[in-house]
């Protein structure tokens, strides 16, 4: 059986992890996502500085997915990933182990997604991964404010609404690869 590497990708606050962790435990597949790894780099090494974790918890994030993949496992992989950077990632991961490829691009309007950020920076409850420096209306062009440019089946969410996991995992089981 050919493994699936569903991507979810979308701008910081766009609901990817809600949706991505839901959707896993509804597909019953493995949810790689890097701030899973950027908190427990941090966990471990609370001084370890941002500039350092970040590349660690992506390459993380790869190698974990590729394992999976490996083991013939469907696997979703979400973050915010890097315009270029995050494209040659994902192709490479999936065509090292011949994984179909799918992907879900999470979005809002800006001024929904820097409301549910300042929410998350007030919670406290990561402080290494949501910071109050963040401007969603001067990220840098390499963030996600589109799908990422991959030869894959897509699927847009708003999540200014609620999302209808079933519905989602409908399109990723019948998605044409």
């Amino acid at each position: 059986m050919i493994p699936t590497l569903l991507v979810i990708s979308g701008l910081p606050a766009s609901g990817k992890t809600q949706l991505g962790t839901q959707l896993a435990a509804h597909l019953r597949w493995p949810n790689v996502t890097k701030d899973d790894y950027k908190s427990i780099l941090h966990e471990g090494l609370p001084d370890l500085p941002n500039a350092q974790s970040g590349p660690l918890s992506f390459r993380l994030m790869y190698h974990v997915a590729g394992i999976t993949l490996a083991a013939g496992v469907n696997t979703v992989l979400e973050t915010h990933f890097h315009r270029g950077l995050g494209e040659k990632n994902i192709q490479t991961v999936t065509q090292a182990h011949g994984a179909q490829l799918l992907q879900i691009f999470c979005h809002a309007p800006l001024d929904e997604l820097a409301r549910r950020h300042a929410a998350r920076v007030a919670s406290g409850l990561r402080p290494h991964i949501d910071h109050a420096s963040l401007d969603h209306y001067n990220v840098p062009d390499y963030w996600c404010h589109t799908p990422l440019n991959l030869a894959a089946p897509l699927l847009r969410v708003d999540t200014t609404q609620p999302v209808d996991v079933a519905e989602v995992a409908a399109w990723v089981r019948s998605a044409p690869v």
